[in-house]
């Protein structure tokens, strides 16, 4: 193990971050997000359907799986964004955390997909529970301070959307992976539990490989690797009494529960709704290719008219495109392409813009109470992620129970078929509405973080504290 690194004095503006990234920098930060969004967004999209149609687990009790789940994120998520914070090694405060996540996804991925086919039903049901945290535990060690590492690499508020939109790039490289390749064949493959374990075992491979790489490349600015003195419950209550991120964590939350409603019930739809289980891929090429391609018109976008109006514009592209999805039919693959191709440009938007003015917030922070917070924010914005996804999924498998859906039947009935259209579209088609109402009252423009950012540098180039 490396030694601790002593406590570094208070930086100046010229010690920490730059404000610009190179193309390597920005290439080993978001290269990891390849094989752990394949992994993670496999489990987000189909491991709800996989247990049920495969494993044959009741939808309730996945329901109840993935809800127990998030109040264990309520625990570790906080945890691992504070101590990632207070961390002081050679590495930096981030690394080290990304570098022991490696395993963990790999080890926890492969538990996910191949249970022993020799365990009873309960003792099934127990294996999953086991797998289904271990897995969002080790996705939180490496997406918090991954997030928090992002923010730290320039103090420029622009050049914070592009790192992240090469992060996002990088996530929906795996995304297509997962969702035109992964998902489209074990959806039709002879043995979906054998391809399941290749494919997790693989991607394990790829995972370790990757943040290993990334790990030794990479180099942390060393101005911001300071440590909060503050309490945790302090921590949290700055966290929360921040006007700035207070609505915006509101704002995550609602719009990331509609969205996942649309991505865990995708696979229903396509099946049960559509008849076209086989398309699947395509429909997913459209919309992870539309996120991919709007990625640079969202940075430009928001250099022109900021990131508020950048993210408003996405909202109303979301909300055309949620409402067109609610009357998608049997045979509409048309429709579902241009749908699709709204609706990705939107969460490509969202994501961007949301951990990018995440960034700006955390200077707010910095300004009023003198510490840096990126991960315990982090761990906030990768919390209500993941528990939104959760929800959803809980939320689908008591739905999909109450209204007699049947597993892998040719036919559903009409209530279970009005069930899957209304999860898929209305679900995210209000969070939207509500999300656009939030973001048009949030008050963090360019102009303040401008301002912010002024005050910052002058306290850090005098050397004072708050």
């Amino acid at each position: 193990m490396l030694p601790a690194m002593p406590t570094p004095e208070t930086p100046s503006a010229s010690s920490g971050a730059h404000t610009k990234v190179s193309l390597a920098t920005l290439a080993a930060y978001a290269s990891p997000m390849i094989a752990v969004n394949f992994s993670l967004v496999l489990f987000m999209s189909y491991v709800n359907k996989y247990a049920v149609d495969v494993l044959l687990i009741p939808p309730v009790a996945m329901g109840i799986i993935f809800g127990i789940g998030r109040l264990w994120d309520a625990v570790t998520d906080p945890m691992a964004g504070v101590w990632s914070d207070r961390t002081q090694h050679a590495w930096g405060r981030r690394r080290p955390w990304i570098a022991a996540s490696a395993i963990p996804v790999a080890v926890s991925g492969y538990m996910v997909w191949a249970p022993p086919e020799s365990l009873s039903p309960a003792l099934l049901i127990a294996w999953m529970t086991v797998a289904v945290f271990a897995f969002n535990l080790a996705i939180t060690i490496f997406a918090t301070p991954h997030q928090a590492l992002g923010a730290e690499l320039t103090v420029d508020s622009h050049a914070v959307s592009r790192i992240f939109a090469w992060r996002q790039a990088a996530g929906y490289v795996g995304m297509i992976g997962c969702l035109v390749l992964g998902m489209p064949a074990l959806m039709t493959a002879p043995d979906r539990r054998a391809l399941a374990a290749n494919f997790a075992l693989v991607c394990g491979i790829a995972v370790v490989a990757s943040i290993a790489i990334s790990v030794a490349v990479l180099r942390e600015p060393t101005g911001n690797r300071r440590r909060s003195g503050a309490s945790n419950g302090a921590i949290a209550r700055d966290v929360w009494r921040n006007r700035y991120s207070r609505k915006l964590l509101i704002l995550i939350f609602i719009e990331h529960t509609g969205s996942g409603a649309s991505m865990v019930v995708a696979p229903f739809l396509m099946q049960y709704v559509i008849g076209l289980p086989g398309k699947i891929g395509e429909i997913f090429l459209f919309y992870v290719g539309s996120s991919l391609l709007s990625l640079p018109l969202w940075v430009w976008l928001a250099r022109r008219i900021g990131k508020k109006g950048s993210w408003l514009v996405g909202t109303v592209a979301g909300i055309a495109g949620y409402a067109c999805l609610f009357f998608v039919g049997e045979g509409d693959l048309r429709w579902m392409q241009m749908v699709v191709t709204l609706t990705g440009a939107c969460s490509a938007c969202g994501n961007v813009m949301g951990q990018s003015i995440l960034a700006d917030v955390i200077d707010a922070d910095e300004l009023e109470t003198g510490d840096r917070k990126e991960g315990a924010y982090y761990s906030a914005f990768t919390f209500l992620y993941k528990t939104s996804s959760g929800i959803m999924a809980m939320i689908t498998g008591f739905t999909l129970s109450w209204v007699d859906f049947v597993p892998n039947a040719p036919s559903q009935s009409e209530a279970a078929r009005l069930a899957i259209r209304s999860l898929n579209a209305i679900a995210p088609l209000v969070s939207m509405i509500i999300g656009g109402f939030i973001l048009l009252r949030f008050g963090l423009d360019g102009a303040k973080q401008a301002e912010i950012r002024r005050a910052l540098d002058a306290r850090r180039a005098s050397g004072t504290a708050r």
